[in-house]
């Protein structure tokens, strides 16, 4: 086990919205005590199931101060406090660990093209910075192909508290070069739900599910059965997951995951701007996968 106790399942949290489009602070409350009592290891406010991208500093200042009161040291909290500019991540890293959040997950800078090397001072300032476990966030398809090199990981990792990963390439031989390339207590978190079980295999410490919004029971099922040695029953959870990913593309993301957790009666409102809401068109097919995944479809 890493120095700060980073694994297991962790929840990046959807944002919820009111009618007019505000924050639902009390949603916000509501989602959180959910994973609370559904025994997951983490919350990640302000993520990409968050729609980081549709809020300005103070709203995401307040969901982690929210989040932090809520969760009350029952369960790790992650802020998402990453910019793509360097200051900016600096500013939100401060904001949330003075919020009381527990660890810092920071995506790669999007819209400009960095190279490894400006990457690397990227997160070494931003690690500089705060006394929190910084954890990079690697996500090319979402920030126009910027990759996170395993060797650039590895020379980041020597900073004391650079001290995980999540991974969300989709590219298992990429975990697999940070698992290898990394020094033993460093955290690899899966960030593709499809890939948790395969990437434990290797040595991954847990995952980062979006479909814990939904079913966090099943998610924590996956980890623990997994670390009970039951690897079948582990790796048929996963196969039922990742049904349920799959259906994750269909409208802008997170509009199918909103309007799954409306459909088992935990509603979160609609995306932000220009994000829309799911079409009528998928409407019977997510049905019919939360359905199949033994969930109390309500609407």
């Amino acid at each position: 086990m890493n120095k700060y106790n980073l694994h297991g399942i962790v929840v990046p949290l959807l944002t919820p919205f009111t009618s007019n489009d505000a924050i639902d602070e009390d949603g916000v409350r509501r989602l959180t005590r959910r994973m609370v009592a559904a025994g997951v290891h983490g919350v990640f406010p302000c993520g990409s199931s968050g729609e980081f991208w549709v809020l300005d500093d103070e709203e995401r200042c307040r969901i982690i101060q929210t989040v932090v009161a809520e969760a009350a040291g029952d369960v790790l909290v992650y802020a998402g406090v990453g910019a793509v500019g360097t200051r900016q991540a600096i500013k939100l890293t401060r904001c949330a660990e003075e919020g009381g959040a527990d660890a810092l997950v920071v995506i790669t800078p999007f819209y400009i093209n960095p190279t490894q090397e400006e990457l690397y001072h990227h997160y070494a300032a931003i690690a500089r910075s705060t006394s929190l476990p910084v954890i990079p966030y690697n996500n090319p398809s979402r920030t126009g192909n910027v990759n996170l090199e395993p060797a650039t990981m590895a020379r980041l990792a020597e900073i004391e508290n650079l001290a995980g990963i999540k991974d969300s390439s989709g590219n298992i031989g990429q975990t697999a070069d940070y698992i290898t390339l990394c020094p033993p207590g460093f955290a690899v978190f899966q960030g593709r739900d499809d890939m948790i079980f395969p990437s434990m295999v290797l040595g991954a410490v847990g995952g980062v599910a979006a479909e814990g919004n939904v079913a966090p029971e099943m998610c924590v099922e996956l980890y623990d059965a997994f670390m009970a040695n039951d690897w079948e029953r582990s790796k048929a959870v996963q196969v039922k997951l990742a049904k349920f990913r799959r259906a994750l593309a269909w409208g802008t993301y997170p509009a199918a995951l909103k309007t799954a957790m409306t459909m088992i009666g935990e509603p979160m409102g609609a995306p932000r701007s220009p994000a829309a809401a799911l079409p009528a068109a998928y409407l019977d097919r997510l049905r019919q996968i939360l359905i199949n995944l033994d969930l109390n479809v309500v609407a």
